[in-house]
């Protein structure tokens, strides 16, 4: 495939303007190679910062010089004499320009709309981290603090717990919304308990947007990433979670939401009581106990099915559960705590399947030569690559 029309088709994937056939190429391209698929996530990135950030900011810059910076991060990478239809890219352009000209995390909007600029810091962060509306960053791993945030008290201690307590004394005049950030790298997790007392367990590669305290008709957090969520009950104010693709509408229940951007499904399971889930403003559904609303972000299809639980929240306990996985999934969900890449001899290995549990203290190495040696699956690992092959009497093959 060119260089320009799968350009192309990504910016009409992100735009929400993509065919059928669009969609089947993209896929088909980014299951070819783990570069395609990076080179995928970094494109989102730019789209969804420029989403948040959109118009509104009024700085002035060089479209032409952004627009240069965007070939030579992407196209010309590519391909170096042909020439691209410059009215498809100078979205990429004015994107590139407000990513660079724009000093700050957050935007100051109304709650409904608060979102991260700039949320790829998360790639560049060795610990779990806070970032604070003013821009600050402050690790969370190295000392315990108690700092004052407007009427709201933020704790943190050395067992990865942060909390906030909020002033329950009215404030006079109308009170600004602050939005904190919390961001867990890989081979992470860290709890977190909001103004409400809404408990919060983030996975790794999870990040969360939310407000020091909780003003208005709801309460409402933004994520990316995986997060099991315990919703202190309040009748009158509803819980909201919103991802890229799904929103969660609760009042008081427990459930996890699995929303990895590198992931083609979110998916919502239901531990305890009962939620309304809406995909991309489509039709809503409500879920119970041990169900699981699932949305394919390729197809833009949802379903509901039946679950059990624990193998989609036991990652909180600081393990994961898995009951009759093929080694793919395996191996996606612990790229989350380990730093690796996977290549198979054959695509058929990918569906061989195992039951196990993986304690989030095990090494890669002794988790390797566990499924070695209760299989006749052989992994070999090698400067960061896990090479997987099938061997028969003993003999590679």
């Amino acid at each position: 495939m060119k260089s320009e029309t799968i350009y192309e088709i990504m910016l009409s994937v992100l735009a929400g303007e993509a065919t059928g056939d669009e969609h089947r190429l993209l896929n088909e391209w980014l299951a070819r190679s783990e570069a395609n698929r990076r080179e995928f996530e970094q494109m989102s990135k730019l789209y969804r910062s420029f989403e948040a950030v959109g118009k509104q900011d009024d700085s002035e810059f060089d479209v032409g010089l952004a627009w240069m910076k965007v070939r030579s991060q992407t196209v010309e990478k590519k391909r170096k004499k042909k020439q691209f239809d410059l009215k498809r890219w100078l979205s990429y352009a004015a994107l590139v320009a407000v990513l660079f000209t724009v000093g700050f995390y957050f935007m100051d909007r109304p709650a409904e709309q608060e979102w991260i600029a700039g949320s790829d810091v998360l790639e560049n962060i060795n610990q779990p981290t806070l970032l604070l509306d003013n821009g600050e960053q402050i690790p969370l791993k190295q000392d315990s603090f108690s700092i004052q945030q407007g009427n709201t008290k933020i704790r943190n201690n050395l067992v990865g717990q942060l909390s906030y307590e909020s002033d329950k004394k009215p404030s006079s005049g109308e009170e600004k919304q602050s939005w904190n950030h919390l961001m867990i790298p890989k081979g992470n997790a860290y709890e977190l308990e909001l103004a409400d007392g809404t408990h919060v367990w983030l996975n790794a590669e999870s990040e969360l947007s939310y407000p020091t305290r909780f003003t208005g008709e709801t309460r409402e957090v933004r994520l990316r990433g995986e997060a099991f969520f315990d919703v202190a009950k309040n009748p009158d104010c509803p819980f909201v979670v919103r991802t890229d693709d799904v929103a969660v509408r609760v009042l008081g229940t427990s459930f996890n939401v699995s929303a990895y951007r590198s992931e083609q499904t979110a998916s919502v399971t239901l531990v305890g009581g009962s939620v309304a889930v809406k995909a991309n403003e489509g039709e809503e559904f409500r879920i119970v106990p041990s169900e699981q609303f699932c949305y394919d972000k390729s197809s833009r299809k949802s379903g509901i099915q039946v679950v059990d639980t624990e193998l989609y929240t036991s990652w909180k306990k600081g393990e994961y559960v898995f009951k009759n996985a093929t080694l793919d999934e395996i191996f996606n969900k612990l790229l989350h705590w380990y730093d690796f890449s996977v290549r198979y001899q054959n695509e058929q290995l990918k569906n061989k399947h195992f039951s196990l549990v993986v304690d989030r203290r095990i090494s890669l190495e002794q988790l390797l030569e566990l499924i070695s040696f209760t299989s006749d699956v052989q992994l070999e690992q090698n400067q960061g690559n896990i090479i997987i092959v099938k061997q028969k009497g003993g003999e590679v093959q």
